[in-house]
């Protein structure tokens, strides 16, 4: 494997870690499991257990989603000849357009799509209860979400040939904090409040963090590949 497939992966995994620490996906999976703890039953591993699930559903969904779509780009050889030649300078500008929107340059005005509703589970979230629960609030995409999946998850996985992997590990970095959360609520730690500010301030720090590297990675790959001056 090529230094630039180890570069993408770790950047898919850690992606998947902004994404789920950002305040709308955070909210989703903070109400999610807070509505697992009050119904997966009194056994002292339930939660961590039906928190797995829907990590592992939250995770299914993404990378779906992503094999279908690089799948049918690459199958395209247009697209695949475009992405072999000019992979690196199309990828340039869109991490420094990702780098700008996690550093809020464009704005605050985005809100999430409060889509599904916690009320259609009904009174035990039992096993698959969990992880379709995890699967379906995967597909209700808050802007920051589909921004940072859409724009630079599945152009790193076309640009790398990687329909599988890349998506998997943009999927279990949204799963690891669902999973820290899950066992904070295993061990007692119940109050949302407390959750979400721990989660609040490392977004707070990691986010524009983030979004500068990846403003410095796409501005690295436009001055070598675009203007050959590295």
């Amino acid at each position: 494997m090529t230094a630039e497939f180890w570069a993408a992966a770790v950047t898919a995994l850690w992606t998947g870690v902004i994404t789920s620490v950002s305040p709308c996906p955070l909210a989703t999976n903070i109400a999610a499991l807070t509505y697992i703890s009050k119904h997966s039953g009194s056994h002292k591993l339930a939660v961590l257990g039906h928190g797995l699930l829907y990590a592992l559903g939250r995770a299914l969904a993404y990378i779906v989603i992503g094999f279908l779509i690089v799948k049918s780009l690459l199958s395209a050889p247009a697209f695949s000849f475009f992405m072999q030649k000019y992979g690196n300078q199309a990828l340039s500008p869109i991490l420094v357009l990702a780098g700008m929107y996690m550093l809020d340059m464009f704005g605050r005005g985005f809100e999430g799509f409060n889509v599904f509703d916690l009320s259609r589970f009904k009174a035990r979230a039992g096993a698959f209860s969990s992880l379709f629960m995890g699967l379906i609030f995967a597909l209700a995409f808050c802007p920051i979400s589909a921004a940072l999946y859409f724009g630079v998850i599945i152009p790193l996985a076309a640009g790398n040939a990687a329909p599988l992997s890349l998506p998997l590990l943009y999927g279990l970095g949204t799963a690891l904090p669902v999973i820290g959360l899950a066992v904070a609520l295993d061990f007692g730690l119940k109050k949302v409040s407390a959750i979400t500010g721990l989660a609040g301030k490392f977004e707070r720090y990691a986010k524009p963090a983030t979004g500068w590297i990846f403003v410095a990675a796409g501005v690295y790959l436009g001055l070598k590949y675009i203007f050959g001056v590295i």
